[in-house]
């Protein structure tokens, strides 16, 4: 193989990944005076250090340390948990019980004309019954806890 051969061979090695004998050596580039290149593993006169030799890595150390939890700590944790929860079930189910009341008041009110607001009566039952049916969930939920 000519000299111009081994430098496109090399060249395509270096684009697609050295294999790793060759990636770990020190590669040297020597350019004679005839403008010819060559690439090689061998310290050439007057060639140019290309490629280091790599180190052998070493597992870093890190500065992370694990706290492993005890299970009273888990414990704790999901019991504050569940206390939040509760408490922001509880305070839907005030908010849904207080717009049920609100729409059933309004219904009421609303019944005594019920020509010139059959829509708005129809819609305040729609609503009324969306309440319920969340006031009902959220104690099922709560029931749970």
């Amino acid at each position: 193989m000519s000299k111009s051969g081994i430098v496109i061979v090399l060249v395509l090695l270096s684009l697609n990944g050295l294999p790793e004998s060759v990636a770990g050596s020190t590669i040297y580039k020597y350019v004679d005076q005839d403008g010819n290149v060559t690439f090689t593993n061998r310290p050439i006169k007057g060639g140019e250090k290309l490629q280091s030799s790599r180190q052998p890595s070493q597992p870093r150390k890190t500065a992370f340390h694990t706290h492993k939890q005890s299970s009273s700590d888990v414990v704790h944790k999901q019991s504050k948990r569940e206390i939040k929860r509760r408490e922001i079930l509880e305070h839907e189910l005030t908010t849904e019980m207080t717009l049920f009341s609100d729409t059933r008041r309004n219904l009421s009110l609303l019944r005594n004309d019920t020509e010139n607001h059959q829509q708005k009566i129809k819609q305040l039952r729609s609503k009324m019954q969306r309440h319920e049916s969340n006031i009902t969930a959220l104690k099922k939920e709560l029931t749970k806890l």
